[in-house]
């Protein structure tokens, strides 16, 4: 696989990102029941609260756009959050080193020793690959109307750092 790396995204890769989300129902699955659509750039960044969240973009050399991924910290965890694969390079490992980076730098900057995601109930591929990198499922201790949709998943941060700083 080509040099990855996992840069604060910048507001010129927005409308890239927007173009990975063409209908209502794949733009609320990733970005949660009240984000609007159709949307414009201003209330896209609005409603995934950029800047205010870390965001960051997985890319290649060439600077292009591969994933997204956010995280903040919830219930003493590394929470992340709207997590995308540019749909074009799907199935190539791109969602493993997204979640991997972005669980070692949101981990890292919160302070956290867990770190913890939702999925939707449906999405059979994500809920795979959760479980390969150590996620595991677990009682969300609010109630939400949407977590009949999904499940709220928790893994070690330990198990996201590199490895040379494994014990």
């Amino acid at each position: 696989m080509e040099s990855l790396s996992l840069k604060p995204i910048e507001e010129w890769q927005f409308p890239t990102l927007m173009s990975w989300l063409p209908d209502k129902e794949q733009c609320q699955q990733w970005g949660g029941p009240n984000f609007r659509f159709p949307f414009e750039l201003e209330a896209f960044l609005e409603d995934c609260r950029w800047p205010e969240l870390p965001s960051y973009a997985l890319q290649d050399s060439s600077d292009d756009l591969l994933a997204f991924g956010q995280y903040y910290q919830n219930l003493d965890r590394c929470h992340l959050s709207r997590l995308i694969v540019a749909p074009n390079h799907r199935g190539a490992g791109l969602g493993r080193a997204l979640i991997t980076q972005l669980a070692q730098i949101g981990a890292g900057a919160l302070d956290t020793t867990e770190c913890s995601l939702f999925v939707l109930r449906t999405n059979l591929a994500a809920r795979r690959l959760y479980q390969k990198l150590g996620f595991v499922e677990a009682i969300y201790p609010e109630q939400r109307e949407w977590l009949e949709l999904c499940d709220f998943m928790v893994a070690p941060a330990e198990g996201f750092q590199p490895e040379q700083k494994k014990k």
